[in-house]
């Protein structure tokens, strides 16, 4: 049986107009064909003893979310921290992989995850991918690589190394271990008591030897960066992306514009301090936090406006309860706030994260011949980016996970 999804419209996110009464017609875990109702209706008549239709009650479908910046391991300063040092294997995989259920239950349906601790990412992963339990897709890093005593020390989820030499090693640890993309960590950041996020923390050689490891592998390589200088030196190692971008300057966002370099903002991280309060960061984090948001909200901006590809990252939970909604919407409506508009919006969250991690001949667009990973919604979020907040229907691989329509 097939199935048709009626009483639509569809936001397609490849650039190409909205399609209103729409149907999307699904043969297995593909989409088929994408039209109006009037122009499928004699594919609907012709299939309609094996062809299934379910009505989305005037909802507005569009690819699922694709988060380019999560730890599903996350345990940030404070008691979460503390508590995670004392979880057994099991405890850590039972966590983790709830965080990633819940994140596609809120539409989620694809996760870049950017250090986890015990490469739980990627056992998950391959219990997903072997169908012995439900959850989004996942492309792992596995650990990050950094320096001895670099940002994330002791979290579980990095791996310290010094030298070409030791980074070319940490790197094809991942590897080994089934990493789909490499991440190090350049400089300090906010979650990192005794550094600066402005701190360099790679010389040029071990990012050179890492970039280089990662790309004779097949992998791209991005990195957890704060200040211009460290991502102007990353850049010229061979970064494919970078994440955060908290300083950055006009000669850097023009050369990342000019060498394809994507940003992964994750604005966030800089204004959540209800958000840290709340799970008990510590006041230094909160501080260094709130000192950075004026200056990664401008870095933001800046890069919008040199035409840097971007893809959307939280860096939080996707589904975190955060600023009176789930931290993946939040993000969202942020990069709006900042100056992105609507349809660039919702691209950076679907079809520019699946061409960051080069599965856009798969993912990210409602498009014939893509696999069906689908959210849909009751209002229109090209009008009122907020409408995702009413995302309430959810399929993954052509299966339905969560049904608003009923």
């Amino acid at each position: 049986m097939s199935l048709a999804l009626v009483n639509c419209s569809v936001i397609p996110c490849d650039g190409s107009p909205a399609i209103d009464d729409a149907v999307v017609v699904l043969d297995g875990n593909r989409i088929e064909a994408v039209d109006t109702r009037a122009a499928l209706e004699p594919l609907l008549r012709e299939r309609a003893d094996n062809l299934t239709q379910h009505d989305l009650g005037g909802r507005w479908v569009m690819p699922g979310l694709m988060d380019m910046h999560v730890h599903l391991s996350l345990a940030l300063p404070g008691p979460a921290q503390l508590a995670s040092r004392l979880e057994t294997d099991m405890a850590v995989t039972v966590r983790a992989y709830r965080n990633a259920l819940d994140g596609l239950n809120a539409g989620v349906t694809f996760m870049r995850t950017l250090g986890d601790m015990r490469f739980v990412d990627l056992e998950l992963k391959r219990a997903i991918n072997a169908g012995v339990i439900v959850g989004p897709r996942l492309f792992c890093a596995g650990q990050a690589v950094i320096i001895t005593g670099g940002h994330g020390f002791g979290s579980g989820s990095s791996l310290e190394a010094d030298g070409p030499d030791g980074f070319r090693q940490a790197v094809r640890k991942q590897l080994r271990a089934g990493a789909d993309v490499i991440k190090v960590a350049i400089t300090g950041g906010i979650a990192g008591e005794y550094e600066q996020i402005r701190d360099s923390q790679a010389t040029y050689a071990e990012m050179e030897a890492a970039c280089q490891a990662a790309h004779n592998a097949g992998r791209r390589i991005t990195a957890h960066a704060g200040s211009a200088l460290a991502i102007a030196e990353g850049i010229r190692a061979g970064l494919d992306c970078v994440e955060h971008g908290y300083f950055l300057d006009q000669p850097t966002v023009d050369t990342m514009a000019n060498k394809g370099v994507y940003l992964v903002p994750t604005l966030s991280v800089s204004r959540g301090e209800e958000y840290m309060r709340r799970i008990g960061c510590p006041q230094w984090m909160i501080d260094k936090s709130l000192r950075a948001g004026e200056d990664h909200l401008r870095s933001y901006q800046m890069a919008l406006a040199a035409g840097v590809p971007m893809a959307m990252g939280t860096d939080m939970l996707p589904a975190d309860p955060y600023d009176g909604t789930l931290a993946v919407y939040r993000e969202v409506e942020w990069m709006v706030e900042g100056g992105m508009p609507h349809a660039a919006a919702l691209r950076a969250a679907t079809l520019s994260a699946a061409e960051l991690c080069q599965v856009d001949a798969d993912l990210g667009s409602v498009t014939p011949g893509k696999l069906a990973d689908l959210v849909a919604m009751p209002a229109n979020p090209l009008e009122n980016i907020r409408a995702l907040r009413g995302i309430d229907t959810v399929m993954k691989d052509g299966a339905i996970v969560r049904d608003g329509c009923y």
